[in-house]
């Protein structure tokens, strides 16, 4: 019998986050396992059916201890290294599961899992090709730069802009960074917010401005977010190139354009 201190390394995915879940214990990573025995209970009915909100409670540590006792592990009802992999395993060669599939609960400011780090290290991927995206360091906590990119990704493809990664923000990010991988980049769709953007202007869709403006014109701008001089200038060259009224003012028609032009040059 293995116990949960004495495991096996196995080729899992997402692999053991190397801490011991319990009761008590508050994450991502409990809620995938909740979700994952749920699913498991197409084999396995006598896994009670849990919530997924990811506290590790009582009822959680029942359903672990059963899901333990049928595949001859120590029935602790505690996540080691042992249970991790065999749950994982068995939900995955069940379902073709992986890192990228959805682990059950809104990641959001404060959380810290590797569910965290792994979005992290998406949105650094991606953050190379759609530059819009603040880059950050991958340390498995949400913080302000994890909301700062989650929500321009959001901006660039159609979510609500909230800077939390739910379900669809993470379906999006898997299926983004899948079609890039494959050499087949998702074309971007930013509507137009309704206000001009202008020397003096910040923010997201200044980013997204200074992000297009370089893909397309080879600008060389800092996608820092502020609107100055160079960013006018930039604006007014792509205004001049598309036959647009040049003013270095971004409305609805350079925007679009930059849209346009973004796309055609992925």
């Amino acid at each position: 019998m293995l116990t949960n201190d004495s495991f096996e390394t196995l080729s899992v995915s997402p692999a053991y986050p190397g801490h011991l879940l319990s009761t008590g214990s508050n994450s991502s990573e409990v809620a995938r396992i909740q979700t994952y025995l749920n699913a498991l209970r197409v084999d396995n009915p006598n896994i009670s059916a849990l919530t997924v909100d990811g506290k590790f409670g009582q009822k959680t540590k029942i359903a672990v201890q059963v899901f333990q006792y049928t595949h001859s592990l120590a029935s602790d009802g505690i996540v080691g290294g042992a249970t991790w992999n065999a749950i994982i395993s068995a939900y995955n060669a069940r379902f073709s599961g992986s890192a990228d599939t959805y682990p059950g609960i809104t990641l959001r400011p404060g959380a810290r899992s590797q569910d965290v780090g792994h979005m992290q290290t998406r949105l650094n991927e991606l953050s190379k090709l759609y530059t819009a995206i603040s880059s950050q360091t991958a340390d498995s906590a949400y913080g302000q730069n994890m909301s700062a990119a989650a929500r321009l990704f959001q901006r660039q493809f159609g979510l609500a802009a909230d800077g939390l990664v739910g379900k669809d923000t993470w379906a999006k990010v898997v299926e983004v960074h899948s079609a890039a991988q494959q050499g087949a980049p998702t074309r971007v769709s930013p509507a137009y917010a309704g206000t001009a953007l202008r020397t003096g202007s910040s923010g997201d869709d200044v980013r997204i401005a200074q992000s297009y403006l370089n893909k397309a014109l080879g600008a060389g701008l800092n996608v820092d977010g502020r609107f100055g001089a160079s960013t006018r200038q930039a604006a007014e060259a792509f205004q001049a190139r598309e036959g647009l009224s040049i003013d270095g003012v971004i409305g609805r028609a350079t925007w679009d354009k930059l849209v346009l032009a973004f796309n055609a040059a992925l």
